[in-house]
């Protein structure tokens, strides 16, 4: 098994900021790195990033006042 400079749990952190291709810090350039070598990090990135595509192309469904406090509750966002 390939030993990581970097880890699994500090790639899930800062997996937005890979999002933005423009970003050439040592520590982006460091978790793309992880990214390309890790195969569960790749799928976690390649799910974010469909995820925000869905978002952005398909309608907000209706959620009512009631089921958004709720989900707010379960994860104590409010």
């Amino acid at each position: 098994m390939k030993k990581h400079l970097i880890k699994c749990s500090e790639v899930a952190k800062h997996i937005c900021d890979n999002l933005d291709s423009q970003l050439d810090t040592p520590k982006c350039r460091a978790i793309r790195k992880h990214i390309h070598e890790c195969p569960n990090c790749y799928a976690y990135l390649d799910s974010v990033k469909k995820t925000v595509h869905l978002y952005r192309v398909e309608p907000a469904p209706y959620v009512s006042a009631k089921a958004h406090r709720k989900l707010m509750a379960i994860l104590k966002l409010k």
